[in-house]
């Protein structure tokens, strides 16, 4: 490992940390927007915005931390109510959002702080134009660091004299300014220098002490010395005992002893007492190796795109916030899991001795706890991989409010249900989803202020997205109170397209033509813009929710709005489910047991043939389709006949059947894997599991298997 990798890591997890602050402030921001009144949304944007300042500040990074400031400037006058809240402050607040998450992306791919952008620096303008007057500190604050950068310039003041005017104008700031000789004292660390021991970065500690001892010597009066030293003593011997540097440890110890037994309240920190600890810091620095950054890569231009290969440095890791309690519920059960492991090996000694008795008993009790065990376990990771669906709605007010200042348009977005967690694995997707679906009702939808008022609505337009959960399946509706779509328009490019005969046109009722809108390449806009109308994505929309196990259904009123209603399963990465297997001829297929009703087996007067139906089975006064899955996956049955073989009563979504298969194996836990083959009946299968530890079985999609039957009956 690098001397360097431990910042790398550090300023990761920082940028990990501000990149969840910026989605609070947008989540925040949709708070704001729909309820003005409430000002809790931009007191937590502003206590967000105020960490982010410190933390830039910890990493001397100048820049995100002049942002900053400026932003909390203007957070502050809003939620002291001297900036009144509405859509153009909330929007500002958006843009602010936006700017941050381009200063992150430029430290992500360069590793240090840039100069601002253009658009950057004029949002900051802004502020100083919404705050009414330009404040003397802002003007301080720039003026600091574009001096601060003019000194860094120069390794060491004995390069001035060869230049006099340069040597002159160095010793005007240091008597205008004196804190800017000590900040530029201070900002070897801001140039990217670090010092290290026994692979740990005590940049910050190390210069803190040195500053401390450099001011005591020059006489120099020193607030807080006191504090200052033993937190940064307190930290290094928290460092070194880390990592393990026991030598550190007791030079460090034997400094803190020294300074309380010699530091007196009245006298504070003097030149004398500096002596002292500089010659114990002096020891402890003898093993301190110091590293000079490598020149970065600058952006060719202030705010530019980072361009980097796939998979690269800069490529973002992915990860995953967890709950203190939920670690400690997990390394509980992993101990139990150790006392079921010895368990089991005490039976290994056992057998291998011959002692049989009473073995029966033990492996059972002790295959019982390892069950519940597994099954805590399991639902403590889902607990872990839960995050709320907010997350992947936090771009979406940044969206609405870009297509609203593109089409001139008034528009506002609502969402209810963010709360609702969901896992992981499924936030990305729901957020395309989402997107899309935003779009086609900012850019289709709404129509502009003239034509709204015109038509007796509010000039402002409404989108509104609610999210809710009954356990199992997550529903999303997305709806907005715009034109609605034209089905006769819809009609006529279906006709124009050749999709449809005039004739077929005329006869389709509404429900399937707006399904045409989800056919590839189909799209009702006359003109593309660079929102949407080129023809794709609604059917890219329909194919991800059908990927995902889900179903999409629209509802129309012309001149008031379209409404779409997404129903998506919880899947996890992995799931763990109870199922049953099933033999038919000489292939194993797993079943979830949620599907199934009961297995039996069926008389020869319980199974008929109805005309339009087909074959049938009668059970408790029902009559359910037949479906026999040797036929439907083209293997050899060893039964011929419904009466000699099992029947399983399998259900999905309230419709039921009848599935035929030669025999019902038992009950096994169900791991499922994704099934990354194409199969002969696709529909007929939701994943794949390891059956004994050397083959596979494929996991029937009952809903699939019933779909497919209804379309080829």
């Amino acid at each position: 490992m690098s001397a360097a990798e431990p910042e790398d890591r550090l300023l990761h997890d920082f940028l990990e940390e501000a990149e969840d602050m910026v989605s609070m402030v947008e989540q925040n921001s949709a708070r704001l927007e729909a309820k003005p009144e409430d000002l809790e949304p931009i007191h937590e944007i502003f206590r967000g915005v105020h960490s982010l300042k410190g933390m830039s500040s910890f990493f001397n990074l100048t820049h995100l931390k002049s942002f900053s400031h400026e932003f909390e400037s203007f957070l502050d006058l809003v939620r002291e109510k001297q900036i009144e809240v509405n859509q153009e402050i909330v929007h500002f607040i958006l843009d602010g959002a936006d700017h941050l998450k381009n200063i992150f992306n430029r430290l992500r791919a360069y590793g240090t702080d840039t100069e601002l952008a253009a658009n950057e620096q004029e949002y900051l303008e802004s502020i100083d134009e919404k705050i009414g007057e330009r404040s003397a500190e802002r003007r301080y604050e720039t003026l600091r660091v574009e001096l601060l950068r003019y000194m860094n310039k120069v390794k060491d003041e004995g390069e001035f004299e060869e230049d006099s005017q340069a040597k002159e104008v160095f010793d005007i700031i240091g008597k205008i300014a004196p804190e800017l000789v000590e900040d530029r004292r201070k900002s070897a660390i801001t140039n990217g220098t670090r010092w290290i021991r026994a692979g740990q970065d005590i940049s910050r500690e190390y210069m803190a002490l040195k500053s401390l001892i450099a001011d005591a010597m020059a006489d120099k009066p020193v607030e807080n010395g006191y504090k200052i030293f033993m937190e940064n003593v307190e930290s290094l011997v928290s460092i070194s005992s880390a990592s393990g540097d026991g030598e550190a440890v007791a030079m460090l110890e034997e400094m803190k002893e020294n300074f309380e037994m010699f530091f007196q309240d009245e006298i504070g920190m003097d030149s004398m007492l500096a002596g002292m600890i500089s010659e114990g810091l002096g020891k402890y620095a003898a093993d301190i190796q110091e590293e000079k950054p490598a020149a970065p890569s600058k952006p060719s231009a202030p705010g530019a795109r980072p361009e980097t290969a796939p998979g690269g440095e800069a490529a973002k890791v992915k990860t995953v916030r967890v709950r203190e309690s939920l670690l400690d519920e997990f390394l509980d059960q992993m101990g139990e899991l150790i006392t079921i492991n010895e368990l089991f090996n005490n039976i290994q000694r056992k057998l291998d001795g011959g002692e049989f008795d009473g073995l029966s008993v033990d492996m059972k009790s002790n295959n019982q706890a390892f069950r519940e065990l597994s099954g805590q376990m399991q639902k403590s990771l889902y607990e872990v991989r839960k995050a709320p669906v907010e997350r992947g709605l936090s771009k979406l007010p940044s969206i609405v409010r870009g297509i609203a200042k593109e089409t001139g348009k008034q528009m506002r977005l609502i969402m209810t249900g963010g709360d609702t967690e969901v896992d992981k694995s499924l936030l990305d997707k729901i957020e395309n989803i989402l997107i899309h679906c935003v779009r086609n009702s900012a850019d289709h939808g709404l129509e502009p202020p003239e034509a709204r008022i015109a038509g007796g609505k509010p000039a402002e337009g409404t989108i509104r997205i609610d999210v809710h959960s009954d356990g199992s399946n997550l529903y999303i509706a997305i709806y907005d109170d715009g034109r609605g779509v034209d089905v006769a328009v819809v009609k006529r490019k279906a006709v124009e397209k050749g999709m449809l005969s005039i004739d077929a046109a005329a006869k389709l009722p509404e429900t399937e033509s707006l399904n045409l809108l989800l056919r590839p390449g189909f799209s009702t806009a006359e003109e593309v813009t660079e929102t949407s109308g080129r023809g794709v994505g609604m059917d890219v929309l329909m194919a991800s929710v059908a990927g995902m196990g889900g179903s999409l259904k629209m509802a129309n009123t012309p001149g008031r709005g379209l409404r779409i209603d997404f129903s998506l399963p919880l899947a996890y990465a992995t799931r763990i489910k109870l199922g049953l297997t099933l033999g038919v001829g000489a292939s194993a297929f797993l079943i979830p047991a949620e599907n199934v009703r009961e297995s039996f087996k069926a008389s020869k007067e319980d199974v008929s043939t109805v005309e339009g139906k087909g074959e049938v089975v009668s059970r408790w006064g029902m009559l359910y389709p037949v479906i026999r899955l040797a036929e439907l996956f083209g293997v050899k049955a060893r039964k011929t006949t419904v009466w000699d073989s099992i029947c399983v009563l399998a259900e999905s979504k309230g419709q039921a059947v009848c599935l035929v298969v030669d025999e019902m194996i038992g009950q096994r836990q169900i791991v499922y894997k994704q099934l990354t083959v194409k199969t002969r009946e696709p529909n007929a299968f939701e994943g794949i599991s390891i059956l004994d530890g050397r083959n596979m079985a494929l996991i029937l999609s009952v809903e699939g298997i019933i779909k497919q039957f209804r379309e080829q009956a």
